[in-house]
């Protein structure tokens, strides 16, 4: 395949990041067994938990600085995701019934339509990102009309994820509840961050810029790492998942950051830029499956690590069986998808354009 030249490669490789952490992140889980153990999975929890807020940076890149039809939007949307969202939903149902035992009742439709419990969970993200493309259309004109718009908003999340961290949100008897802005504004904070590291220039070198990235990775990982490591200290169970704290965002913006300035150039000058090399087309393929890869491992995770011998390797060397059960995932999860996409029936729930 080539690649087209109106594609841009960084963000396919940031989407390809993505999605390899949700997998590995929700793989993690299942290693925690003993203090070693459980410290090696929290190191890996820390870095996974921008998986999902890379996506979100990716679609605001790719969405807020655009001029919008909202008629022609909302459709696309529909197609790209409601219609992939509403065949997981289907295959969630009947799966659950037919091999893993669930009864077909009113409320098990409705929690696993809602991501309500442990079984469709990951459909939490997906709602998110109904309710943010709701608001694309008027966010776009504003962030084009008023050129500090972006660095408004972005300001209010730091705001709001800094309050978060510090635990401002869970004094007691607060009258009003907070919570509920609180945890719509950062998914859509990461829109708007996504969308102004995408268009804004640093006044550096590549190089410079790069280190700017990889010094606020740094940061936010060493400081995440520290919250999950005191929030689950005495557990061999992880700490909750969180993708709001202020070390998060660093992480997610330094990533971010990197990917956009990282050039093979500063490996080595006759290196071929990555669009001409075999590696750039298997993350462009890679990343036009990410969207089902997200729907369909969650679902292969269970059937895999419980319903057939690799059961046996839960809870038993983590340091092996992380690494290698992640491989198997991901290669399984795309392999699926990427015949889902030959075909006309399945290719709507592939999500590959």
């Amino acid at each position: 395949m080539e690649i087209s030249p109106k594609r841009i490669l960084y963000l396919d490789e940031v989407r390809s990041l993505a999605i390899i952490l949700v997998v590995v992140g929700h793989l993690t889980r299942l290693f925690s067994y003993d203090f070693n153990s459980w410290l090696f999975c929290s190191g890996f929890f820390s870095l996974t938990r921008v998986g999902v807020p890379l996506f979100f940076t990716v679609s605001g890149a790719l969405l807020l600085t655009r001029k919008h039809v909202i008629e022609e939007f909302l459709k696309k949307r529909f197609k790209r995701v409601v219609l992939p969202f509403v065949f997981w939903i289907i295959t969630y149902i009947l799966i659950g019934i037919i091999f893993l035992n669930y009864d077909l009742t009113p409320t098990f439709l409705m929690d696993t339509a809602f991501g309500v419990g442990d079984y469709s969970a990951i459909f939490w993200f997906i709602w998110s990102l109904i309710g943010v493309y709701l608001l694309v259309p008027v966010v776009s004109s504003f962030i084009r009309e008023y050129k500090k718009g972006a660095e408004y908003l972005i300001l209010i999340t730091v705001i709001l994820s800094l309050l978060y961290t510090i635990g401002f949100f869970d004094y007691p008897n607060m009258k009003y509840n907070f919570k509920v802005v609180f945890y719509f504004f950062p998914v859509f904070g990461y829109f708007i961050l996504g969308s102004y590291l995408h268009n804004h220039e640093f006044k550096y070198s590549k190089k410079k810029s790069f280190g700017i990235g990889a010094l606020l990775f740094i940061v936010g990982i060493l400081g995440h790492f520290t919250l999950i490591v005191l929030k689950g200290w005495g557990s061999t169970a992880l700490a909750p998942i969180d993708f709001f704290n202020i070390f998060v965002i660093a992480e997610t913006a330094g990533l971010f950051i990197m990917f956009k300035y990282a050039d093979v150039k500063m490996i080595k000058d006759s290196i071929k830029p990555l669009k001409q090399q075999t590696l750039g087309k298997a993350i462009v393929l890679f990343s036009s499956c990410s969207f089902g890869i997200y729907f369909s491992h969650y679902i292969l995770l269970r059937i895999l690590f419980y319903c057939t011998p690799l059961s046996a390797i839960l809870k038993t060397n983590a340091y092996l069986w992380l690494p290698v059960s992640s491989i198997i995932l991901i290669s399984v999860s795309w392999a699926l998808i990427w015949t889902m996409s030959k075909f006309p029936l399945l290719k709507i729930g592939s999500g590959v354009k």
